[in-house]
């Protein structure tokens, strides 16, 4: 901890990574982790794959449409945590330049963030398949299912109301990414917090770093960027962020 604070100290120029580990005190589970959003009801066998792509959204929105109405819905109301706030914080001393997330519960803007880079998108807004210029929230999206649970469009009556997430078989934002490539490329502390840094192309971010950057690794389990870690800290991120940053 009294090197994490060290490293702190030292930078004038942080970024934070962060994944759904950050989330989890916040009661969201890991998405694939035992009793996580995947794993019990009508999705109960299912891959991840088989429900959020754009194949799904083509030949069954109906069943992409109840994931997002019965799941991850539920994310909205969740308050964020002490490492949320912990980073937040940091923002406001002038230390932490952005975070970037692969996280699509928005608790980082809602904890104060204010330079944050959703790699994912959000699950708070929600737009037309056929391209209609208008954006909908959460009470919208709720109010729009047919009698077939699907969600269509009251503007073109055509189209399906999707979520501004990035599905599977979908490209990130080429705006939001080359956006991040450039702020990680110019850190000199890069702290990736809650991520098993498996989820591409999002992990290859950390490849971007300059050589003289640090990378410090905050996660409960081993990641494959353990070797090129300067730190490395087996330990939820709530606690030890908030005792750390002051």
């Amino acid at each position: 901890m009294n090197t994490l604070k060290s490293y702190i100290d030292n930078a004038t120029n942080i970024v934070a990574f962060t994944g759904a580990g950050i989330s989890t005190e916040s009661g969201i589970p890991d998405f694939r982790s035992t009793g996580g959003l995947y794993t019990s009801g009508p999705f109960e066998g299912m891959e991840p794959e088989d429900i959020l792509s754009r194949r799904t959204l083509r030949k069954d929105p109906a069943l992409l449409s109840l994931f997002y109405k019965e799941r991850l819905l539920k994310l909205v109301d969740k308050e964020p945590n002490k490492a949320h706030f912990a980073l937040a914080k940091l923002e406001e001393q002038g230390k932490l330049k952005a975070v970037v997330t692969q996280n699509i519960d928005g608790l980082h803007v809602k904890a104060g963030s204010k330079k944050v880079l959703e790699l994912h998108g959000t699950c708070k807004s929600f737009r037309c398949t056929n391209g209609c210029k208008y954006t909908f929230d959460v009470a919208q999206y709720l109010g729009i299912f047919n009698d077939k649970g699907i969600p269509k469009c009251p503007i073109c009556t055509f189209g399906t109301i999707r979520p501004n997430t990035v599905l599977f078989d979908e490209w990130l934002d080429d705006v939001v990414f080359e956006t991040a490539q450039k702020t990680i490329a110019e850190c000199d502390l890069l702290i990736a917090i809650g991520s098993s840094l498996q989820v591409m192309p999002a992990c290859n971010l950390l490849l971007d770093r300059n050589p003289q950057c640090k990378l410090v690794i905050i996660n409960n389990t081993p990641t494959a960027f353990d070797k090129f870690a300067a730190l490395v800290l087996r330990e939820s991120c709530g606690q030890l962020l908030d005792d750390v940053i002051k």
